[in-house]
């Protein structure tokens, strides 16, 4: 059986300018488990305070604990699936400022917020996004703080490649 071909159909992404800035966005939320921040950090930042939970029972966090880079990666990934994958992003540009503020243990649930600060025209067709986000822990903790700068389409540009 053959099936007719169909021309794939571009995603309908919004322009830098209808970001919602100064609004707390919700970007959802991630439960980590011990498999997840060991397999990561085997791969990734194996030190033994992240893979090892014997070890780790013995360090100064007295368990095992996610690596700082996977706790980025968790709010990357929920902020690429909250708001980023409805935007024109480009790429990313610069992250401001990463702060890890508590550890991250198998069990918790993290949920992520963005808030955009500011849209600026920056070189033709695209702007300048800058963000606060963080990840906040079951107890309402925050464990992760960063500004991040982006690129986005502007709404001139996204208009001429919808064309």
């Amino acid at each position: 059986m053959t099936r007719p071909h169909v021309e794939p159909i571009a995603p309908v992404l919004l322009p830098a300018e209808d970001m919602p800035i100064g609004q707390e966005i919700d970007c959802g939320f991630h439960q980590v488990t011990e498999d997840e921040i060991v397999r990561f950090a085997s791969t990734w930042d194996p030190q033994y305070f992240h893979v090892d939970r014997d070890l780790a029972a013995h360090s100064d966090f007295g368990g095992l604990i996610a690596s700082g880079l996977h706790t980025a990666s968790i709010f990357q990934r929920l902020a690429a699936t909250g708001v980023y994958q409805r935007y024109d992003v480009v790429a990313g540009k610069e992250i401001h400022g990463m702060r890890f503020l508590r550890p991250v243990r198998a069990g918790d649930v993290l949920t992520c917020s963005i808030t955009v600060q500011s849209v600026e025209p920056q070189a033709a067709g695209r702007c300048l996004v800058t963000i606060f986000g963080g990840l906040r822990n079951q107890h309402g903790r925050s464990v992760l703080e960063l500004h991040a700068d982006s690129l986005v389409r502007s709404r001139d540009a996204s208009a001429r490649m919808a064309q």
